[in-house]
């Protein structure tokens, strides 16, 4: 139970471009030099640390699953991976701090949008979004007993920012449901827009699946959620990964090309 609570979530603030709206013929860098360049991003080390967090929490699961003997290899490899995955988990909250000041700074521009529908789908994402790390970070400080506890302890209260932070995915969901019907009836053609919200309400619906069961307002598995949870990491790697810089033609080849 204390390790749900420990566990953290992709928050969605501004980034760069996810990969779906690269230009195709731009390759990602799979080079040592790309995988250094990710990682001197703050975002890209978190999409990386909680790649692993959940991967951890999949075998967590699918290791409870076995119901391994105490002292046996896969009992010690079960406790191995949830402590991995809990001090993961702990410090990906420590470095979420501030990560709501985008989100807040954003929220006046929703007022502007002229579709009244949309507006208030993405106000009440923005919102609910805000909200749940406003009271993670409450729930992290009960944790350090920084705020005494109350009627919710640390763990608690995490799980209920947790249940803001499913209701966010959820209305993200609609939002590019809803964008991706208007692409539909949209005379010319829109396909790689369409994929591009598929790709992203197919993220939102895994990631309302891992919050329900974190936040407790409906559990599943550790094992499906633990799956769930490398998807949607893999994906927002994939998203910060640096793309492969063509290089520019030697003069030597300039002139043999004449």
């Amino acid at each position: 139970f204390g390790s749900r609570a420990h566990a953290q979530h992709a928050i969605r603030i501004p980034r760069p471009p996810s990969r779906a709206h690269r230009p195709s013929e731009m390759a990602l860098d799979l080079s040592l030099d790309g995988f250094n360049a990710l990682c001197t991003k703050a975002e890209g080390r978190d999409k990386v640390a909680r790649f692993f967090q959940y991967t951890f929490r999949a075998i967590v699961g699918f290791s409870g699953m076995a119901a391994p003997k105490t002292g046996s290899s896969l009992h010690t490899m079960e406790g191995n991976a949830r402590t991995a995955m809990t001090q993961l988990a702990g410090a990906r909250r420590t470095h979420r701090w501030c990560k709501e000041f985008p989100v807040l700074q954003s929220i006046p521009k929703c007022l502007s949008i002229k579709d009244p529908v949309d507006m208030v789908i993405e106000l009440m994402q923005k919102v609910s979004l805000a909200t749940f790390m406003m009271i993670d970070h409450v729930g992290h400080m009960k944790q350090w007993k920084i705020l005494p506890g109350g009627k919710r302890s640390g763990t608690g209260t995490i799980q209920l920012g947790l249940k803001f932070f499913c209701f966010s995915n959820f209305v993200a969901f609609l939002a590019q449901a809803k964008k991706f019907l208007k692409l539909s009836f949209a005379e010319d053609d829109k396909s790689s827009e369409k994929m591009a919200c598929i790709k992203a309400a197919f993220k939102h619906l895994l990631i309302v699946l891992q919050t329900a069961h974190l936040s407790l307002l409906y559990q599943s598995h550790d094992a499906l959620v633990g799956v769930a949870g490398a998807v949607t990491s893999s994906m927002d790697v994939m998203a910060q990964w640096p793309v492969l810089q063509k290089k520019p033609p030697s003069p030597d080849a300039k002139e043999k090309a004449k």
